[in-house]
């Protein structure tokens, strides 16, 4: 695709001046992504990246090149991110030969309203042809980790210069939904909550997360008894040996272990009214939760 005009002229070779030319070129890549981006342009969005860039989105998905790039975010276009903008930030350009350099960008995306609803960081490596365009050969986007709130002693607890360590509280991190149309439930909570679609089953189930906690919609079967509507929740636990041992002194059964290709809970539980309930160690899937408030 044609590169808009003025945005990928060829450098000046060797000087200070072709170095600000060339950062100048760099950060114009991402604001070609920002205007293909609020246009709702999947091709003008990827035509920041090479042909056959190694890209990986948030999710771990790695669409194959240009090509993939420009069919995901179509996607997202005419689906969850539709009327969304895009805010492209170069924080950084390292140059590590006149020819190649690493960029580190910050990007949020916010709702037609103004809202931001998620923030992404990404790595980047550009490189420069003979002919003196750059473009994205390879582009890894990322979900910052939250920073941990700094929490003050209180008022009435002396400090001391040694704490005992605690175990970490179990979270309440799940909960899942048989639904008779889960495309459409998925839709809404995506539209109206902004949650991210990031797993769906063979069978049509589908798996959203707000960041923190993960929502699971999960098809209806008509030859099933599993009726339809709230089916189970779950904890993210730092240890199944102690939460099992806590369980059987409650006098519940042992957990069980569930033999299944989806990469979420290990274990099903029950509490002593018979309400099902997951565990799992590593947590149900999906994005974690942005530090501040592309699906990318």
């Amino acid at each position: 695709m044609q590169q808009p005009e003025g945005t990928n002229t060829p450098a000046h070779d060797g000087t200070e001046d072709g170095t600000r030319d060339d950062a100048r070129m760099i950060r114009a890549l991402w604001a070609d992504m920002a205007r293909g981006w609020a246009a709702g342009d999947a091709a003008l969005f990827a035509a920041s990246f090479a042909e056959d860039c190694d890209f990986t989105t948030v999710r771990g998905d790695k669409p194959l090149g240009r090509s993939g790039i420009a069919a995901g975010h179509d996607a997202l276009f005419q689906g969850p991110y539709a009327g969304t903008v895009l805010d492209a930030r170069v924080v950084a350009v390292r140059f590590l030969r006149p020819d190649l350099a690493t960029v580190e960008a910050e990007s949020t995306v916010h709702a037609p309203d103004g809202q931001p609803l998620i923030t992404t960081h990404a790595l980047a490596v550009v490189e420069r042809t003979a002919e003196g365009h750059w473009s994205i050969s390879a582009f890894h986007n990322m979900i910052p980790a939250p920073r941990p709130a700094r929490q003050d002693p209180a008022p009435d607890r002396k400090e001391s210069a040694v704490d005992e360590p605690t175990a970490a509280r179990p979270r309440l991190r799940h909960l899942a939904i048989v639904a008779r149309d889960p495309e459409k439930l998925a839709e809404f909570y995506s539209s109206v909550f902004a949650m991210e679609l990031f797993h769906r089953d063979p069978d049509g189930s589908c798996f959203l997360s707000d960041g923190g906690f993960s929502l699971a919609l999960i098809k209806h079967r008509l030859d099933g008894e599993t009726p339809v509507g709230f089916n189970h929740f779950g904890f993210h636990i730092e240890d199944t040996t102690a939460t099992t041992e806590a369980l059987l002194a409650a006098g519940t059964p042992k957990p069980a272990e569930r033999f299944t290709d989806r990469p979420f809970a290990e274990y099903r539980a029950m509490d002593p009214e018979g309400n099902w309930f997951d565990l799992s160690e590593h947590g149900f899937g999906g994005p974690r939760q942005p530090s501040d408030s592309t699906g990318s």
